[in-house]
């Protein structure tokens, strides 16, 4: 069900989810156990969460990890 999302798409939901929650980034990064640049380089683009990552932001924000793992994508970044 999630193939149809892109990378694009989870970063969009990352951040609608945590600016509807009313958290920043460095809230969201304490939240979850990580540095404050690990958000900024997944909302920006430049890394990839990892699957550990990807599970503690979508517990936090409320929305299904798998998102950021789309095998469609054809991004290659970093993992954060």
């Amino acid at each position: 069900m999630h193939s149809k999302y892109m990378m694009s798409d989870a970063i969009a939901l990352l951040k609608e989810r945590r600016n509807a929650k009313g958290l920043t980034q460095e809230q969201l990064a304490a939240l979850i156990g990580v540095d404050r640049t690990t958000i900024t380089k997944i909302e920006n683009g430049s890394a990839r969460p990892s699957v550990n990552n990807a599970k503690k932001i979508a517990q936090a924000l409320d929305f299904d990890w798998t998102i950021f793992f789309n095998i469609n994508d054809n991004q290659t970044s970093e993992t954060a």
